[in-house]
């Protein structure tokens, strides 16, 4: 099953805001799905964007 990750993850993962990954999931940079009004980023998602950075 794959690893899904939330914004606040991400953030401390990548040592920048949670800001700074909510703007790349609303620009469509990285792609997300929402539970109900929560955002949550698959790990193939978050694989493709590093790999990018």
């Amino acid at each position: 099953m794959e690893k899904i990750f939330t914004p606040k993850q991400l953030a401390e993962r990548w040592g920048c805001s949670m800001q700074t990954v909510r703007d790349a999931i609303v620009s469509g940079q990285l792609p997300h799905f929402r539970v109900g009004r929560l955002m949550r980023v698959p790990e193939t998602a978050v694989s493709m964007f590093e790999r990018q950075r």
